[in-house]
């Protein structure tokens, strides 16, 4: 991922090479798969999405980096609940 200081960074989730790197992480069956800098639950529910298309099982890790996921309960409670394992 990318980060900026100060936050306020609009690049989506995932970027072209992440999801590349799921397929490739299905082909080799990890068992963990993280995300940075997810905003909200649908971030996760994303790479979820290309995992299982890929063939992976692996649990989603929500790498949490952004300050809008953690500012707002709603966004932190949607990250969570979208995760298998959170890690901040």
């Amino acid at each position: 991922g990318i980060n900026k200081l100060g936050g306020g960074l609009s690049a989506e989730a995932l970027t072209d090479k992440d999801k590349a790197d799921i397929v490739t992480a299905a082909k080799i069956g990890v068992d963990y798969l993280a995300v940075s800098f997810p905003r909200c639950g649908e971030d996760l529910n994303y790479a979820r999405r290309l995992a299982r298309d890929a063939g992976c099982d692996a649990k989603i890790v929500a790498k949490v980096e952004r300050a809008e996921a953690v500012c707002d309960q709603d966004a932190m409670d949607d990250v969570i609940l979208a995760s298998d394992v959170v890690m901040v």
